[in-house]
């Protein structure tokens, strides 16, 4: 399993970010660049992730040390930070950073782009998610239904009922609770209820009814993805 750094001192991003890459990655997380940098140094990690303010510094003058550090040069590093601005970019690339991205930021991304710099191998491509007929393309968020003589139909979905898809197919029979999807596609923060889960999921069953997968409820426990009945 591939391994990832994560250094941020915020909390809530912190949260959001394990439960993008957690599943599919090994994850250590960091608030300190001191202490990323030791983390750094004592491991091989296949990618960090950087946030630009930390309490002791800047994030961009720990890429560019990572960068000039025998053995770690080519150590791919994604900037995650509050600033936008044109020249805050330039910095940051000027200081190494392989990829930028800017709070608030859409999970998908972030994990499209953390599979493009890892260049995952797999026996597909690290921007499709096929479960029986079900193929997902992350990048474009789009889902298309395979039918026999290689046709594929595209299904509408809105961008909510994607990601819930996405992440219930992510692994396939494994039961999210209504929280985990609130907090992994809304985000923690977001004024939402147990009940607006509950609706979209039954738009998205319907959408997908003529799949050989469904989306199943547990009482009291959440949902998965699963063979039809």
């Amino acid at each position: 399993m591939k391994k990832i750094l994560v250094i941020d001192d915020d909390q809530d991003i912190l949260v959001l970010v394990k439960h993008t890459l957690a599943r599919e990655f090994d994850v250590t997380f960091s608030e300190y660049i001191a202490d990323g940098e030791m983390q750094i140094s004592r491991n091989d990690y296949d990618l960090v992730v950087l946030d630009e303010v930390l309490p002791d510094g800047l994030g961009s003058e720990l890429c560019q040390r990572i960068k000039k550090t025998s053995g770690k040069e080519s150590l791919p590093v994604i900037m995650l930070t509050q600033r936008k601005e044109l020249k805050d970019k330039l910095n940051a690339f000027d200081a190494g950073a392989d990829d930028y991205i800017s709070k608030p930021f859409e999970p998908l991304e972030l994990l499209a782009r953390v599979h493009a710099r890892l260049r995952v191998s797999s026996p597909q491509s690290a921007n499709i998610l096929e479960r029986e007929d079900l193929k997902l393309e992350i990048t474009s968020q789009t889902l298309h239904l395979l039918k026999e003589g290689g046709i594929e139909e595209e299904v509408a979905l809105t961008p909510i009922e994607f990601k819930i898809l996405y992440h219930l197919a992510k692994e396939e029979g494994v039961v999210r609770s209504r929280l985990e999807l609130l907090e992994t596609v809304w985000g923690k923060n977001q004024n939402v209820i147990d009940r607006t889960v509950d609706q979209h999921v039954s738009k998205l069953r319907k959408k997908i009814e003529n799949s050989r997968l469904t989306v199943k409820s547990l009482h009291k426990k959440g949902y998965l993805l699963a063979r039809a009945d």
